[in-house]
């Protein structure tokens, strides 16, 4: 300690420069190994001059130009002269440009030429900034327009992937590796389905010993060749046994399809989903048994033919009836009677009338009716009346045994009505285009995607389809079906389609062909898809991994990613830290110089300790871990040694003055601040009605300076106080849980009212409080007094006596008020940060309306006071030293149609020819009159700008007003201030006028209302 109290003020400036010199280079170096190794090309170029001034490799590498080549060239000499939307590049250019200005950053598509002067399509992301000095640059990533189309195609192959695992999800899933037949994913219903744990199955070895049924091995055996040698992405069914663990036997029905590839194309991985179709299988093998006797009987009786003569009431049947009805030929008569009750209740009726009309009336029928079985079965009869030779009235027919059919057909419909109601619910709308009709077929959720009903998108045919679609993609997607059509491939499109309320919706068009003729396409079924959501889950999806990349690869922090013991990756800041070109095998206990280190699992989300560089020197760190999944941590370093050092030069330089920091940080703020006035004032005074902003810019600069240098201050020490109250929370918060809860109450109600207040004295009354102070905290008892006194004294905090009455005897007591202190200094420097913001902000309110400009000619109502006042406020800093400012203003607004920004100059002239006239000290005096009105009853309004200043002289008075005219010194006025101040009056239809007498002058202003 006592070798930094030797320390020098001077010294220690010298020292607090070299580290700050030291982050700012480090800053430097690790911006410059982002910008080389870039994955993406980068490049930086003069807006001025459109000469580039820095690119990294990849660039070139894209272009083929060297970087030194490329540096001597501008944006226009590597682009084509026209654009492919037929812009010239230059002016396209120049839209981009500000259109980054405006935005921020902007996304476009440019056509580049390389070192060939061949076109390279890409896609620019443009970042524009100003520097200090006002240089615009621009700073341009980017992307060869191929590499994006090559995402999109892998994306679309891996929604087409996910779409037939979607429409195929059972129960278990499993992805297998082929290479060595392990199983690198089986979820958990396998226990649900089949018994066995899912941790034992890793191997297809352990299927074929304890699964799967050995009579099916070579069925699944050839179903695994077939897929490794087609090499598709295709989905393959497979029907097979297995054991479940209690010894039945279950049928299972897998759906397959190769899920990764190598680089020659050989599949690598399966992904697989089964299901347990025991009872299906079960019923299929039973309804095959049944098909196969049916089908055999079938054969015999499919139909027969039966006669039945009215007038003898005999019926006559072929012997297929005997056997479609199950009745024995030796025991059974047909008669119209028995016949009829073969048929149900429903079905006699429709049949006894048919044959009724028939006999009568000669009307042949044809009927579906329902014959009582076991099942009921449908049959098919026909009939019709005929005359035989002997004149006798005889009804022919046939009965055709017609349940299959008329099963299917009725599956048919209930298949249809389904198929209608999924599209409905999962949003496809499908369609059945014909062809050579030229006619459209439309189902599903037209409704809900598009809001047509069904009968009126069924009046489209293809010219009204197109009609519908945005006239920017008409064309293209015109063409992709003519191509579909002309070479009999599959129909792939995305388009925007107009919905019945006008609004154009995002539509994924997928169509094949059904044809029995190679020379013809008679039809084109597909369906139409809503991807709006894909759109947006697919760019916010992007937007989030960009933004991943981008803060793991550029973080300024060192940051890793652990599992268990091992480093699994590093980011650039963490090798460079730590010293290591790679991280492959390096252990986090390798990094950590703690020899009680026992893992991360005991450590709390933050701690401090020393790790270890790969060249065994020690450093001092801070680490911030994130637990992401079981065992894995993200890990991110903070390298303390700079902080820690500042910190110990801190400590040294205790007793100086915390205003001498603050008189060093105002310099240099004072500084860059006049500076960039200073850049304002040549920039603003391009025209003479702005020349005298310029003669506020000192003062201005003094006004924001004043705030701007407290927050800076402010600042400073809300950063040291942070840093304090971080080092030293753990032990306050031991310390607080070990004193009872009434003294806690009493410790935080000290700090949160203290920090509201502040009753600070100077001089002999703060010395004589001190000692007061002091002599009541020896009675209490409490250590270090003199240190206490002086600090409350000093923070104005003199409230706090109670408490520390009732707490000056615990342990430790001085650390508890020193962390309290720095909280209090905290909140009170953040006050003083709020009340300088608010400061600078009315300051810059009032300049914003003074530097604004009419751009129309037309005139608008304004509170004439406060047009007044906006001037007042910028020449605030020169009046409040030394001028008296007396309003004499009405106590209603005075609200006059006018141009008030052209208004504002002429205060602003008239105000500062006033200060000026009175060398900055005396009395200024604006009056606001409505004068009587005039013979022409005309209302006016009268501003009197008053100062008691040298006067004008006689001799020059009535040339005040010309061009040019002025009594400065060269340099201090163009002579241009008063003949402003005229032309606005008179472009208000006003008048202007002037009396003057050594120590008083005044400028009469009159307005019409």
């Amino acid at each position: 300690m006592e070798e930094n109290e030797s320390i020098t003020l001077e010294e220690a400036k010298e020292k607090i420069s070299y580290l700050e010199n030291l982050l700012r280079e480090k800053d430097q170096t690790t911006y410059k190994t982002f910008f080389d190794q870039d994955e993406d090309a980068v490049v930086v170029f003069d807006l001025e001059s459109q000469l580039f001034i820095d690119c990294n490799a990849k660039l070139t590498s894209i272009l083929g130009f060297s970087k030194e080549k490329f540096l001597t060239l501008s944006v226009y000499d590597i682009s084509p002269k026209f654009q492919p939307n037929g812009q010239p590049s230059d002016v396209l250019a120049g839209k981009y440009i500000e259109d980054g200005f405006k935005y921020g950053n902007v996304k476009f598509d440019w056509v580049h030429l390389n070192v060939k002067g061949e076109e390279v399509f890409c896609e620019v992301k443009l970042f524009n900034y100003i520097r200090e000095d006002g240089k615009r640059f621009a700073r341009g990533v980017i992307q060869k327009k191929d590499q994006l189309l090559e995402l999109q195609k892998k994306l679309e192959e891996k929604e087409k992937l996910l779409s037939k695992v979607t429409k195929t999800l059972p129960a278990i899933i499993y992805i297998q590796d082929l290479s060595t037949n392990e199983f690198l994913y089986l979820n958990n219903s396998i226990e649900s389905f089949l018994g066995f744990e899912v941790e034992p199955i890793v191997t297809y070895e352990y299927l074929i010993k304890h699964i799967l049924h050995p009579e099916d091995l070579h069925l699944i055996d050839d179903h695994a060749k077939k897929m490794f040698s087609e090499k598709n992405t295709d989905i393959y069914v497979l029907d097979f046994r297995v054991f479940h663990k209690n010894g039945n036997i279950l049928w299972f029905r897998v759906w397959e399809t190769n899920f990764s590839f190598n680089k020659d194309g050989i599949p690598t991985e399966v992904l697989g989903i089964a299901q347990d179709i025991t009872t299906t299988k079960k019923i299929e093998i039973d309804l095959k048994k049944q098909n196969d006797l049916s089908e055999e009987i079938r054969k015999i009786s499919k139909s027969g033919v039966w006669e039945w003569n009215t007038n003898t009431n005999q019926l006559f049947w072929t012997p297929a009836l005997f056997y479609l009805l199950n009745v024995n030929p030796d025991l059974f008569t047909p008669t119209i009677q028995t016949f009829t009750r073969f048929f149900t209740q429903d079905s006699q009726i429709f049949l006894i009338e048919a044959l009724s009309k028939a006999a009568k009336e000669f009307i042949p029928f044809d009927l579906e009716l329902e014959i009582t079985g076991s099942p009921n079965f449908w049959v098919r009869i026909q009939g019709k009346s005929i005359q035989s030779n002997s004149n006798e009235n005889i009804i022919i027919g046939s009965i055709e045994d017609i349940d299959e059919t008329r099963k299917k057909r009725i599956a048919l419909l209930e298949n249809e009505a389904r198929f209608h109601q999924v599209a409905n619910q999962t949003g496809f709308i499908i369609y059945d285009y014909d062809i050579k009709l030229d006619k459209i077929t439309w189902d599903g959720a037209i409704k809900s995607v598009l809001g047509y009903e069904i009968e009126e998108f069924n009046h489209l045919d293809i010219e009204g389809w197109l009609n519908l679609i945005h006239p920017d993609d008409r064309m293209f997607t015109k063409e992709l079906l003519a191509d579909a059509i002309g070479t009999r491939s599959p129909y792939h499109a995305f388009y925007r389609i107009r919905s019945k309320d006008n609004v154009y919706i995002p539509i994924e068009d997928r169509g094949t062909f059904i044809t029995t003729d190679i020379s013809t396409a008679p039809r084109q079924v597909g369906v139409l898809e809503n991807v709006s959501a894909k759109f947006e889950f697919e760019s916010k999806l992007q937007s989030k991994e960009e933004r991943f990349r981008n803060f793991y690869n550029f973080a300024s922090e060192a940051i890793i990613i652990t599992e268990g013991d091992l480093i699994l990756d590093a980011n650039l800041a963490f090798r460079k830290l730590f010293g290591y070109e790679h991280v492959h095998k390096v252990l986090v206990s390798e990094i950590i110089a703690d020899p009680l280190w026992n893992g991360l699992d005991t450590k709390d989300k933050s701690f401090s300790l020393e790790g270890i560089k790969k060249d065994g020197t020690l450093i001092p760190i801070q680490v911030n871990k994130k637990e992401f999944e079981e065992g894995k941590f993200i890990l991110s370093f903070i390298d303390l040694t700079l902080i820690n050092e500042a910190e110990s030069i801190r400590e040294a330089l205790k007793e100086i003055k915390d205003k001498n920091n603050l008189i060093v940080s105002q310099k240099l703020e004072l500084e860059k601040t006049i500076d960039e006035l200073k850049l304002t004032q040549s920039q603003l005074i391009q025209n003479e009605k702005m020349a005298s902003l310029g003669q506020l810019i000192a003062g201005i600069a003094h006004e924001i300076n004043n705030p701007m240098g407290a927050i800076q201050a402010s600042s400073q020490l809300i950063l040291e106080n942070f840093k304090n109250q971080i080092l030293h929370q753990d032990k306050i918060i031991q310390l607080l849980s070990t004193i009872n809860k009434k003294k806690r109450e009493l410790y935080f109600h000290w700090m949160v009212n203290s920090s509201t207040k502040r009753n600070q004295l100077h001089g002999s009354e703060a010395r004589k409080q001190k000692k007061s102070i002091r002599e009541k905290l020896e009675i209490f008892g409490c250590k270090e007094s003199e240190y206490i006194s002086e600090e409350v004294v000093d923070m104005g905090v003199q409230d706090c006596l109670p408490m520390i009455e009732h707490m000056c005897n615990e342990n430790d007591f001085v650390d508890l008020f020193n962390y309290g202190m720095e909280y209090i200094r905290t909140t009170q420097n953040l006050n003083s940060i709020l009340e300088s913001i608010q400061r600078v902000s009315k300051i810059l309110y009032a300049l914003k309306n003074f530097s604004h400009f009419d751009k129309i000619g037309a005139k608008m109502q304004t509170d004439l006071i406060s047009n007044i006042e906006t001037v007042l406020i910028l020449y605030n800093s020169q009046i409040k030293t030394g001028i008296k400012i007396i309003r004499n203003f009405p106590e209603i607004p005075v609200i006059i149609p006018c141009f008030p920004d052209d208004l504002i100059q002429v205060w602003t002239n008239l105000i500062f020819n006033a200060i000026q006239a009175m060398n900055y000290k005396g009395i200024l005096t604006i009056s606001v009159k409505h004068p009587p009105e005039d013979t022409q009853r005309k209302k006016w309004v009268q501003i009197l700008i008053e100062d008691n200043g040298c006067g004008i002289k006689e001799e020059i008075k009535d040339k005040i007003f010309e061009p040019f005219f002025t009594t400065k010194e060269l340099g201090e006025g163009s002579g241009l201030g008063l003949d402003i101040v005229k032309r606005v009056v008179h472009k208000h239809e006003g008048k202007i006028e002037v009396e003057s007498q050594p120590g008083r002058t005044v400028f009469t202003i009159s307005l019409p209302i």
